[in-house]
């Protein structure tokens, strides 16, 4: 009986490493391409840049779209679903959640560090003509209440009920930000191709979320 019980588990064991490593490389694909985006559609902001600023500002770009990658990634992470929770485990998820939280918090304070240096911190991008900016402001607020809320939430004795109430849609508006933020804030999204691509991710992250829903009211109305 052993013997069979585990010649049935092992197909099934394999196959999960199988997904394991393809969605691990399909998400290597997805930020390698978006990486490569600053080089093959370079921003008019680096011809008038030497030096150090140049390079400042240019790692402002990539740590930004790590950024971008890492914040959709948050959001499957936080959605999680049957596939997800078999594929990699519940702990796991959680564990990789509030990691990749902390990191985007990182990330999102690095780029702005990275941007305003070097054009001069007395000179902050506000109204209306820098609107895409603030967008990307108000998305550095949003993170830092997100992570801030999850870390310390015993500590300032906020009740999980209204934690969760707020965290997951805060989160879904900080996806929309982002990508509010990116496509205008950068002319590098201004050309067809990396426009098409963020869209694109856009579309199928938001698909996935809403069939994860729906599919859970789905068994959740069978189940009754």
């Amino acid at each position: 009986a052993m013997s069979t019980t585990t010649t049935s588990q092992s197909p099934t064991e394999f196959r999960l490493a199988i997904y394991r490593v393809v969605l691990a490389a399909a998400f290597l694909l997805v930020l390698s391409v978006f990486l490569a985006i600053p080089s093959y559609y370079q921003t008019t902001t680096l011809w008038y840049k030497t030096g150090v600023d140049r390079a400042m500002l240019l790692a402002a770009h990539y740590l930004g779209l790590v950024g971008l990658i890492l914040l959709y990634l948050q959001i499957i992470l936080s959605a999680r679903g049957y596939f997800l929770d078999r594929l990699v485990g519940p702990v796991k998820l959680l564990r990789w959640h509030r990691l990749n939280g902390m990191a985007l918090l990182v990330l999102a304070a690095s780029h702005i560090l990275l941007v305003l240096v070097p054009e001069g911190l007395a000179n902050l991008p506000l109204g209306k003509k820098f609107w895409p900016e603030m967008v990307g402001g108000a998305l550095f607020i949003v993170i830092i209440l997100l992570v801030g809320s999850s870390y310390f939430r015993q500590a300032i004795r906020l009740p999980y009920k209204i934690w969760k109430i707020f965290h997951r849609p805060a989160g879904y508006l900080a996806m929309l930000l982002v990508t509010v933020h990116v496509l205008f804030v950068s002319e590098s999204f201004e050309q067809t191709i990396p426009r098409v691509l963020l869209l694109t991710l856009f579309i199928l992250v938001v698909v996935w979320i809403i069939s994860l829903k729906f599919m859970g009211g789905h068994k959740a109305g069978n189940s009754s």
